[in-house]
């Protein structure tokens, strides 16, 4: 059985650099291109000889009409120049409403929509980039009960 996300809380974030797989894609092509966006990421880290400086992510631009315009992402310390498929991407400084999951990723769709009503009622405006950040890796066989994922969507001003 999952845990009941935490509560929402407001963070002021510093800018953050990416190194990311960008593509639309329909919900059930999601897992798809996580599984060639993040080796082609570390492959292409590795042979820049850069290290993550977090754990990596899923940042959404914008909202849904039946597919999502989607960055897998792998946090960096400086600007990553890209290689092939793998683009530089950066995050601006600034507040964040933040929600913390624990339990099986099949609870990250709900907690997006109970972060932008929460927002929505303390009157907080949002930009359209929110994100998700997975602080613990998965392992084969393991508990998704023990998956701890951030959820973040940026604020307005």
């Amino acid at each position: 059985m999952s845990a009941p996300a935490e509560q929402p809380r407001i963070d002021e974030l510093p800018e953050q650099h990416l190194a990311v797989v960008r593509d639309r894609v329909a919900f059930a092509d999601i897992p798809a291109l996580y599984d060639r966006a993040y080796p082609a990421i570390f492959g292409a880290l590795g042979a820049a000889g850069i290290a993550p400086s977090a754990p990596p992510m899923g940042v959404v631009h914008g909202s849904s009409d039946g597919t999502l315009d989607l960055s897998v992402a792998v946090p960096v310390a400086e600007p990553f120049a890209g290689d092939g498929e793998v683009a530089p991407e950066t995050i601006a400084a600034g507040r964040v409403a933040t929600l913390l999951v624990r339990g099986d990723y099949a609870q990250i769709g709900a907690a997006y929509q109970r972060l932008f009503a929460w927002a929505d009622s303390q009157a907080l405006r949002v930009t359209g980039l929110a994100w998700e950040q997975y602080l613990t890796e998965p392992k084969p066989g393991g508990d998704p009960a023990d998956n701890e994922t951030l959820v973040a969507i940026q604020l307005a001003g």
